[in-house]
């Protein structure tokens, strides 16, 4: 079953999460190499005004078992996007990391996700409208530059920590989490992140720092999860602006081999002194998956103060299709 596949990939603590279809170039008893990737079109209507969202993604990634304490891997993975107005193509770097999987644990270190990533993954799962709340901070983001990671787990216990040095955005920072599944069924997760970072203030730097919760619950067709965030932020001019934030998402999926899913999602976050970062949303979504092909349609209600579009309050339609391979 597809929901099963991939709650099996998010959440087995893989080093290297590859999609779905990656194809196998490679294999041998302590080697292999994949390659994988999708090409989506998206087309975005926001206020009356149309925009493309279509882009590529790849990934090269392999492991060496170098011998039964210690394997070695990396991964690259890259998106593609087409600019508006010209044939131009912008790069950017997704993944770009080596690592080692010993005995106590996994050391990571590259551009890769964040110790948080894993607990806010709980709820980053529709196809477009999920997953806004957590990326206003380096180390709270999805991913970060020069990130050194560590991973630890045992019947049920997610253990990871990062630290940040991104010289680029004059940013620095750590996090931890840990979760724990106390059924196969239910697991709960807990995390930090503290993040120095400049924003906007030419060279001048303000810590802001994340507290988060969070619990996923799945059985058959349905998945459900939360997580709350509190803690304070800092702006261009603006220094520890206390924030909440909330993010919740239902889904049912249905069909014969659950090749059909809608869900809703619930985005909110609010600074006392930032409004630029406000988010106040709700989505509802109806996607189609036919093996490697995947079709759907997103729809948000903007609600009161919401920014996330970046035009204010606005509800915006979305449709894509993606192939992967």
């Amino acid at each position: 079953m597809k929901f099963n596949k991939y709650l099996l990939t998010m959440t087995s603590g893989l080093i290297i999460s590859a999609p779905l279809s990656a194809v196998n170039l490679y294999k041998t008893d302590t080697q292999e190499f994949n390659i994988g990737g999708r090409v989506e079109v998206r087309g975005n209507l926001t206020d009356g005004d149309y925009s493309d969202k279509s882009r590529v993604r790849l990934n090269v990634n392999g492991k060496n078992k170098l011998n039964e304490d210690l394997t070695v891997f990396g991964r690259y993975e890259f998106e593609i996007t087409e600019n508006e107005d010209d044939n131009d193509a912008n790069l950017n770097t997704r993944h770009l990391y080596v690592g080692a999987e010993t005995k106590v644990g996994s050391f990571i270190y590259g551009h890769q996700n964040n110790a948080v990533t894993y607990l806010t993954d709980f709820t980053d799962l529709a196809e477009t409208f999920s997953g806004y709340i957590n990326e206003n901070t380096e180390t709270s983001a999805d991913r970060s530059k020069n990130t050194l990671r560590y991973i630890y787990e045992d019947n049920g216990l997610m253990l990871q920590a990062s630290g940040t040095k991104n010289a680029n955005n004059e940013a620095d920072g750590f996090g931890l989490m840990a979760a724990y599944k106390l059924t196969s069924e239910l697991e709960l997760a807990a995390g930090l992140t503290s993040s120095d970072q400049e924003y906007g203030n030419d060279t001048d730097t303000e810590t802001s720092n994340s507290y988060l919760v969070a619990a996923r619950y799945s059985k058959g067709d349905i998945y459900l999860s939360a997580m709350g965030m509190t803690g304070d932020i800092s702006a261009a001019g603006i220094a520890d602006s206390d924030f909440v934030a909330v993010d919740a998402f239902a889904a049912y999926y249905f069909g014969d081999n659950q090749e059909n899913m809608i869900n809703t999602s619930y985005s909110y976050y609010s600074a006392d002194d930032i409004d630029a970062l406000d988010t106040n949303f709700i989505g509802v979504e109806y996607a189609r998956y036919m093996g490697n092909f995947a079709v759907y349609g997103s729809y948000k209600f903007a609600l009161n103060n919401d920014n996330s579009s970046g035009q204010g309050r606005e509800n915006e339609l979305q449709v894509g299709a993606r192939y992967g391979f």
